[in-house]
């Protein structure tokens, strides 16, 4: 459920600010209504230290596994590693800059030969001047014309390598157009590039070992991060004279703990129900068996609205049965369902319990072996099926192989579509029936109750249209009844007169129509649970094919092979199905019925994240 909140507003005295700010940070409940900036030379401090921070973790290397924190955590030290770590990083990027020019400059060499630069100074001292040149072949008529002799050493159509050899200095002219020789020579540019290289591999390999302090760093900027946020309340909170005032939202059963706090602290508090147009962050807090589905929010990055509904035990309920389907097949599941154990396994030492993303693994694990088993459809093959055993659990009007049940009179196809759209209905029905129960007794409330009635006829029209099934008389008349509805009510609230909400009403008319018809098409867009578990069954069946003839013999590991990458991408293939097709019926269709925007702020109390007594453990 969404935890109630209250705004509170406390004054403190401004000679306590410090210690005030303290206690309200270590009692740990407030989210701030307003994040206040501060000012300072301490703020500037800390600020450019969380800069180096964030520089430094981002030159690690993510892929080396971290060392664990001791137990004492040195703030100083691990500044002086993030410092050297920023210097090796700017060493590394000016070898990598000198490595760049050297390379550079033995390629420019290489046409030339083996020579020294130096050699070449000597012999200008007595009369001779060599000049290099890369340059277009009509500047040799000139030089050769001015008295040099010119050796062409290498030529790409009128591009052309040569030298010069002039008698006395050569001209200003051919000086510039000469090629820039660098100071050293190849044979020693070469060796200074091995020794760079050197130099840098070692560099590099320094900055992979400090790679295994990430989680220092990381700790470390946390702690700056907390230290910034407590600064900036204190030289930012506004007052007059001698108080200043701090405002936030508390969850409504933190509100005793609070009084008394005040009360101990002398704090003057104003307890009162938040205003319409204040930004009320979101707590969500469900039982174990619920707080389950938490990962998958997580993973999506969504948080429902103050307002708005938490939805988590009806998400946890149908995308349970949404991934069942949509996997399909009792053998993955087992898989999964392995996997699940396998993470328990090792999770087994941590003091916190199993991980509520196991607990879901294991749950859609067991739901998709009993989805699988009534269906009989074990890795897409039809031996297995057909298993005694197995094929006594499977319900034969909706079996994956009816073949092997020749009494069977229905079409399990047409059965598994009509439970899709079965549960399109129930799950699109429940969100009206919460817009019903949220809107009672205002009049726009039975306005809902019309979508119900429009969905109810509509359902029918989509069992008629897809699946043939023949249409009760009574279908289109739910579905004017529930437009009239929808017309009377929909626009009627509670500031504004029953005659102007009518005459909204009957203005929105052709709006109406087209939410109708997306009704309409939100029913049909279930039978994708359906239409993927069939094409997951038909890929395993199509690999099994293949590979069946290859169990034979001197092949047999090739039919292994084709089985197990074939099996692989298939499951890989149908969880992310469940991410496009499983997660999307609850986020759009189901949440879309609900008038959902996912418009939540995260509840972030202002609160101890590492303890001061110089940080034991890991931040919180």
């Amino acid at each position: 459920m969404i935890v109630p909140m209250k705004k509170v507003s406390l004054v403190i005295l401004e000679k306590d600010r410090k210690v005030s700010l303290k206690r309200l940070r270590a009692f740990g409940v407030m989210h701030l209504e307003a994040k206040p900036v501060g000012s300072g030379e301490q703020l500037d401090s800390l600020q450019a230290i969380q800069s180096r921070v964030i520089s430094a973790i981002a030159k690690l290397d993510t892929s080396v596994k971290g060392e664990k924190l001791e137990s004492k955590f040195q703030r100083g030290k691990t500044l002086e590693l993030v410092d050297d770590t920023l210097e090796l990083d700017r060493n590394i990027k000016n070898l990598h800059a000198s490595l760049d020019k050297v390379s550079a400059q033995i390629e420019m060499l290489k046409p030339y030969g083996e020579f020294e630069p130096a050699d070449l100074d000597i012999l200008r001292s007595k009369g001779v001047d060599i000049r290099l040149f890369d340059a277009d072949d009509s500047i040799m008529p000139g030089l050769e014309e001015s008295g040099a002799v010119l050796f062409e050493l290498k030529r790409k159509k009128k591009n052309v390598i040569f030298a010069a050899v002039f008698s006395g200095e050569a001209s200003r002219e051919a000086i510039e157009m000469s090629v820039e020789l660098p100071e050293y020579g190849i044979a020693e540019l070469r060796g200074m590039h091995r020794d760079m290289s050197l130099e840098l591999s070692d560099l590099q390999q320094k900055l992979i070992d400090r790679s295994k302090l990430k989680l220092y760093f990381e700790y470390l900027l946390t702690e700056i991060e907390q230290d910034l946020e407590f600064e900036a309340l204190v030289t930012g909170t506004e007052g007059e004279e001698s108080l200043i005032w701090v405002s936030g939202f508390i969850p409504e059963d933190e509100i005793p703990g609070i009084r008394e706090l005040a009360a101990v602290e002398g704090w003057g508090l104003l307890v009162r129900d938040p205003d319409p147009e204040d930004n009320i962050p979101t707590l969500v807090k469900n039982g174990p068996k619920i707080r389950i589905i938490k990962p998958v929010f997580d993973f999506l990055g969504t948080l429902p609205g103050y307002k708005e509904y938490d939805i988590s035990l009806y998400f946890l309920a149908y995308f349970t049965v949404f991934f069942a389907m949509i996997v399909g097949d009792a053998g993955y599941g087992l898989i999964f369902f392995f996997g699940a154990v396998f993470l328990a396994f090792k999770s087994r030492k941590s003091s916190s319990g199993l991980p509520d993303a196991v607990k879901l693994l294991f749950l859609l694990s067991l739901a998709t072996v009993a989805w699988g088993t009534i269906t009989g459809n074990w890795f897409g093959s039809r031996s297995i099926a057909s298993l005694p055993l197995l094929q006594g659990l499977t319900i034969p009007s909706i079996a994956t192989f009816p073949d092997l049940f020749p009494g069977t009179t229905v079409d399990p196809q047409k059965t598994v579509m009509w439970l899709c759209f079965l549960l399109g209905l129930s799950q699109l029905t429940l969100a009206n029936v919460m817009n019903f129960v949220r809107d009672f007794p205002r009049l726009k409330a039975f306005s809902y109750l019309g979508w119900s009635s429009i969905l109810g006829g509509l359902y029918f029209l989509v069992l008629n249209l897809v699946l043939g099934s023949l249409m009760p008389d009574f279908a289109m008349i739910i579905v004017a009844a529930g437009l009239v509805l929808v017309i009377l009510f929909g626009e009627q609230d509670t500031d504004i007169s029953f005659i102007k909400g009518l005459v909204k009403g009957f203005g929105g008319v052709f709006i109406t129509f087209l939410d109708a018809i997306s009704s309409f098409s939100n029913i049909i867009s279930y039978i994708r649970l359906f239409a993927v578990g069939m094409s997951s069954f038909y890929i395993a069946s199509s690999f099994n094919n293949l590979a069946s003839p290859m169990l034979k013999g001197w092949t047999i590991p090739f039919g292994i092979i084709i089985i197990a990458i074939g099996h692989g991408l298939n499951l890989v293939m149908a969880l992310l199905s469940v991410v496009v097709h499983g997660i999307r019926l609850n986020m759009l269709e189901f949440s879309g019925q609900l008038g959902m925007e996912w418009s939540g702020i995260e509840y972030n109390p202002f609160r101890v994240r590492i303890s001061e007594e110089n940080n034991q453990g890991v931040p919180s």
